[in-house]
């Protein structure tokens, strides 16, 4: 499914061209695997040209719109939130009749249109879940356009999952240093075959999968957990060979001030949310203190 831009123009096609990019299409859209099922090129570089293509048009319309409106010489209002009693004029403006007519109209409707609708749709594709294209090693051998960094460096959506706004920074890191020692791995294993990673793969009978997003899940609740009894148990345990009050207090504010750090850093929480774990946590060992 990572090859329709081989479609983009069928007349200029043979084909063969259209039979092999068929194929290479046929054989993502019927994959067993997740990754090669739902993983989707993001063309991150091409959709930002577009939105900087459609940006210059705008800002060529919305400059001939401001010196038409300076033109006037209309006195600014008293706030003058635009600063227009401070704007730069150009020498020479044309008629305003000449300059907003009906055409300059409808291309501005048409081209905010489009400019409205790529920035939303590029808000929402960067909110997607990404992994490497390295991670799924089918679909690398089918790029054959890509040297083995490029593979690694080119990231794909997966479209049958949600946002990543709550993924934490935790887990980030370990998406991070995942796709880093599959890289380092595969590249190990390209060096000993002269024709590059695609015909290592292509001869095996089984493909090679890395999905880092499950294992960093996985491995982000193993040590949240491990991390929150260690926690609960370590101060309680230290408390209750501690008669002493003050003692007590020293190790409740050490632990709290701990926790809260490890939880603002490593975990994507909200100041509320941040607040709300140090208070439970606090009132929870305060409760063992007073007992």
């Amino acid at each position: 499914m990572h090859e329709w831009s081989e479609f983009h123009n069928l007349s200029g096609h043979t084909d063969v061209d259209l039979s092999n990019a068929f194929r290479k299409c046929w054989v993502a859209s019927t994959a067993d695997n997740n990754l090669t099922l739902h993983g989707f090129r993001r063309f991150k570089t091409t959709q930002l040209l577009n939105l900087r293509l459609l940006e210059n048009e705008i800002a060529g319309i919305d400059h001939t719109i401001y010196q038409a409106g300076l033109s006037l010489d209309l006195s600014p209002s008293s706030a003058d939130r635009l600063g227009l009693a401070h704007s730069k004029r150009d020498a020479n403006v044309p008629k305003i009749n000449e300059v907003i007519t009906r055409e300059l109209i409808l291309k501005l409707r048409e081209l905010i249109k489009q400019y409205n609708e790529a920035l939303a749709a590029f808000n929402n594709v960067m909110t997607m879940e990404t992994f490497s294209l390295l991670d799924d090693e089918q679909q690398t051998s089918l790029r054959d356009d890509l040297s083995l960094y490029e593979a690694y460096k080119t990231r794909m959506l997966r479209v049958d999952r949600g946002t990543r706004s709550r993924t934490d920074p935790f887990q980030r890191w370990l998406h991070k240093y995942l796709r880093a020692f599959r890289y380092w791995r595969l590249s190990r294993k390209a060096q000993n075959n002269s024709e590059g990673l695609g015909s290592v793969a292509r001869g095996q009978k089984r493909w090679s999968y890395q999905n880092t997003i499950l294992i960093a899940e996985v491995i982000g609740r193993l040590t949240t957990a491990a991390l929150t009894a260690v926690f609960i148990i370590a101060p309680l345990a230290i408390m209750s060979h501690e008669a002493s009050k003050s003692v007590q207090l020293v190790v409740v504010s050490v632990c709290v001030i701990i926790l809260s750090f490890l939880v603002s850093l490593f975990l994507r929480v909200s100041n509320f949310e941040m607040m709300a774990v140090s208070a439970g946590y606090a009132a929870v060992l305060s409760v063992f203190v007073s007992a």
